[in-house]
């Protein structure tokens, strides 16, 4: 029985983390438990999607620092690929997908910003934790991402760049960014997407032995 259609990176890891969280979320619909620095992450791509002031003084000019391409937070889509409909805002797309013996596994990735050709893309975070070049180079969303990417226009994104805004708690406990931006330019080889590839395969399929086991 087949509860998703389509494949996600946050359902991926998700169920690669905890197959009994991912239960929770996906078939039982139970919130998710998210960190203060999730919601101000999301706070940062809602308002560079929007093009929109969040409010906040300080992240606002965080966010006029940030650079930016053509495309903002939008679905990877594929005139050839397969249609979802999207969990989130219900709408149908044309996603790219991942072909596993006689099946299709549609893939969904929005990076935060991408060229319109998707020869490049940025991710943003917002962490108080120092982020380190080797964090960057072994990010498993940024393999996703490249990995949809090629299957899309057989071609590897050359220019890929992770962003994070810093932040640190205040005393009364609330976040706030502390001003300091770092940029981290890193890089994908075939060998990432073929090792991507393999655990896109192995989640869908674990995801679905999951669901016919719950839901039987």
């Amino acid at each position: 029985m087949r509860v998703i259609n389509y494949l996600s990176f946050s359902s991926m890891s998700l169920f690669e983390m905890s197959p009994e969280k991912w239960v929770e979320k996906y078939i039982y619909k139970q919130k998710e438990r998210i960190s203060r620095n999730m919601v101000y992450g999301k706070q940062l791509a809602e308002g560079m999607e929007k093009d929109e002031m969040s409010g906040d003084p300080v992240l606002d000019i965080m966010m006029v620092r940030l650079p930016r391409y053509d495309l903002a937070d939008k679905i990877i889509e594929d005139a050839n690929g397969i249609e979802i409909v999207n969990r989130t805002d219900g709408k149908t797309y044309k996603v790219p997908f991942l072909t596993s013996g006689k099946e299709k596994i549609p893939l969904v990735a929005l990076p935060d910003s991408a060229k319109k050709d998707y020869s490049a893309f940025l991710e943003y975070k917002t962490s108080t934790r120092k982020w380190t070049q080797k964090m960057v180079d072994e990010s498993g969303q940024i393999d996703f991402y490249a990995t949809v990417i090629w299957l899309k226009t057989a071609k590897i994104a050359q220019d890929i760049e992770l962003i994070v805004v810093q932040t640190e708690y205040a005393e009364n406990g609330s976040l706030r960014p502390t001003g300091e931006l770092w940029r981290y330019p890193t890089k994908r080889s075939m060998i990432n997407v073929i090792k991507t590839t393999k655990r896109m395969k192995s989640a869908w399929h674990g995801i679905q032995q999951l669901c016919e086991s719950e839901l039987l």
